[in-house]
């Protein structure tokens, strides 16, 4: 090989070397930003998934309250029958 065939082999080679660095940062970046995301949309979900599990509770506590204020209308409209009655 002569001195004049040598220097752009060693040009293409010192191009490829940085193509390369910059393609292997550009991926672990691009993998960082990607980790990133998933973690905001797993936090995003978890908190979707509390708000449904709190107002299914409310819902629940709303009809156990119904529930108890229909039995004590129900006992109130017994007691007024009894003392319309007498």
């Amino acid at each position: 090989m002569t001195a004049v065939n040598a220097t752009p082999a060693k040009f293409d080679e010192i191009i490829g070397s940085v193509f390369e660095n910059r393609v292997e940062s550009t991926s672990r970046v691009i993998a960082q930003a990607i980790a990133l995301y998933e973690n905001l949309l797993e936090q995003q979900e978890k908190a979707h998934n509390e708000t449904l599990e709190q107002r299914e509770a409310e819902k629940m506590w709303i009809y156990q309250k119904h529930e108890e204020l229909e039995q004590v209308q129900n006992g109130l409209e017994i007691i007024l029958s009894k003392c319309t009655i007498v």
